[in-house]
């Protein structure tokens, strides 16, 4: 007990000493602190803090910049290496459905054929490889398509091709007028022709709206008979322009088909 005694006194002691000098440092810490602030470096150690604050803020952002870069490079080559397989795939598919592809550049020669005899074409289908949303390059030409009349035989062409290729439930197709606008009579009438032909032998219907001067422009090239059989017989509505209700919808439809953002303001 007397050991302890005596060390408690002399660590109290020593405690004593100790808040002394802390009394002692801390007034010493006062000074030097109003001796700094009566000289603006306090403003500059403030600022200089706030400036380290926004530092490390920014360096926080850019190690967050660096982890999404590095995500997104990851991932860019992830769709790469998938855009590969998806290739391989395509080109494999295209190699073993060669024989049925073929049938289909067949048929789209034929229809084209009957149309002009004389003129080139053919369908087109190849692995659209690259970056790019779509996973097969289609092109159906007819020579000299750039023209509209023949233009519109060739999207006659595809659009039978897919009908004809019955893969879907849909049996029919319709045209608007604006599909005969620009062919030429003969055209009109092969087309009509090969609608005849296919529509006899299967369960497929042919729907369009043409008009009257189209439809007149290869009477002349037909049999009375054949005229009635092939078009008369199949007129299932007669449309025409003197009322609303006499068109196809019973309203007036005004439609920017072309996009050019027409203005019906001011019409009387």
């Amino acid at each position: 007990n007397t050991r302890l005694r005596k060390e408690l006194l002399k660590q109290k002691q020593r405690l004593k000493e100790i808040d002394a000098e802390i009394v002692q440092i801390g007034k010493r810490m006062d000074e030097l602190l109003e001796y700094l602030n009566s000289h603006g470096a306090l403003e500059e150690y403030v600022a200089l803090t706030k400036q380290l604050s926004a530092l490390r803020n920014e360096l926080n952002r850019i190690h967050e910049y660096q982890q999404i870069l590095k995500a997104y490079r990851d991932t860019k080559l992830d769709i790469k290496a998938s855009m590969i397989e998806q290739d391989k795939a395509t080109d494999l598919y295209l190699e073993e459905n060669n024989v049925y592809l073929d049938t289909l550049r067949t048929k789209f020669w034929e229809y084209a054929k009957r149309f002009y005899p004389k003129k080139k074409s053919g369908l087109v289908i190849r692995n659209n490889s690259g970056e790019n949303t779509l996973r097969y390059s289609l092109e159906a030409r007819i020579e000299d398509d750039s023209s509209d009349g023949v233009n519109e035989v060739r999207m006659f062409c595809f659009d039978w091709l897919l009908l004809n290729c019955q893969v879907s439930k849909i049996k029919f197709i319709a045209h608007d007028s604006r599909m005969f606008a620009n062919m030429d009579p003969r055209q009109r009438e092969t087309l009509f022709r090969i609608v005849n032909e296919c529509c006899q032998n299967t369960d497929f219907q042919y729907i369009c709206s043409i008009n009257e001067d189209a439809l007149l422009s290869f009477q002349s090239m037909m049999g009375e008979e054949e005229y009635k059989n092939i078009i008369q017989d199949n007129i299932i509505m007669e449309l025409n322009d003197d009322d609303p209700s006499s068109k196809l919808l019973g309203v007036q439809i005004d439609i920017d088909l072309e996009d050019k953002g027409k203005s019906s303001e001011d019409m009387k």
